[in-house]
C-alpha cells in the first residue's frame, strides 16, 4: 500500500466519523456549550476546516486559501479580521461567544471543499516532495509532518465533538 493510500484513508475514516458524530445533531444541540470558557460544536467543525485549508493551502502549495478565494467568510457572516487568528487557534471565549450563527449547510460545504483540494493535493504527492519543508520559518517541518499532525488533530477535536455529543445524548446517543 503506498503512502497516499494510508494519508488518504486517514483522511477519509476521520471525515466519515465527524458525519457520523454529528448526524441529527439539531442547531440548539451543536452550538451547547458544556462550560462557559469551552467552545461549541460549530466553532470545532468550523475550526478544523479552517486547519486543514490553511495546513494545505498556505504551508503545504504556498497558494491562497479556499476560505479566501470563496470568500467563505461572507458566506457564513463570519467578519473575521485579517490581524487575528483566522483559524480560531489561539482565540479567546469572548471571540468564539461572538461567533454568529450560520446555516450548517455552507459549513459542511466549505468542509466538503477544503477536503476535496486536500484529496487533490495528495494525490500531487511523491515520496521526495514529502519530506520537503516549504515554509523557511519552520525549516524542520516537511510536509509528511504536516500531514500527520493534520490527521492527529482532527482526530482529537472529532473525540471533543463525539464527548459534547454523548453529554448531550448519553452513550448510545
Amino acid at each position: 500500500m503506498s503512502f497516499k493510500n494510508i494519508i488518504r484513508f486517514a483522511c477519509a475514516e476521520y471525515a466519515s466519523e465527524l458525519n457520523r458524530t454529528i448526524e441529527d445533531l439539531t442547531d440548539q444541540e451543536r452550538r451547547f456549550v458544556p462550560h462557559p470558557n469551552s467552545h461549541h460544536i460549530d466553532f470545532i467543525i468550523w475550526h478544523m476546516a479552517r486547519v486543514e485549508d490553511t495546513w494545505i493551502n498556505t504551508f503545504a502549495k504556498k497558494d491562497i486559501q479556499i476560505w479566501d478565494e470563496h470568500n467563505w467568510a461572507t458566506k457564513l457572516n463570519l467578519n473575521i479580521q485579517m490581524d487575528e487568528p483566522r483559524s480560531g487557534w489561539g482565540w479567546k471565549i469572548d471571540q468564539v461567544n461572538s461567533m454568529p450563527s450560520f446555516e450548517f449547510e455552507q459549513l459542511s460545504l466549505y468542509l466538503e471543499t477544503v477536503r476535496n483540494c486536500t484529496d487533490i493535493y495528495i494525490d500531487s504527492l511523491n515520496e521526495t516532495n514529502m519530506e520537503t519543508c516549504p515554509d523557511k520559518n519552520r525549516p524542520n517541518y516537511s510536509i509528511a509532518k504536516m500531514l500527520a499532525h493534520l490527521v492527529v488533530e482532527q482526530s482529537q477535536h472529532i473525540g471533543q465533538i463525539s464527548y459534547i455529543r454523548g453529554m448531550l445524548r448519553g452513550i448510545d446517543g
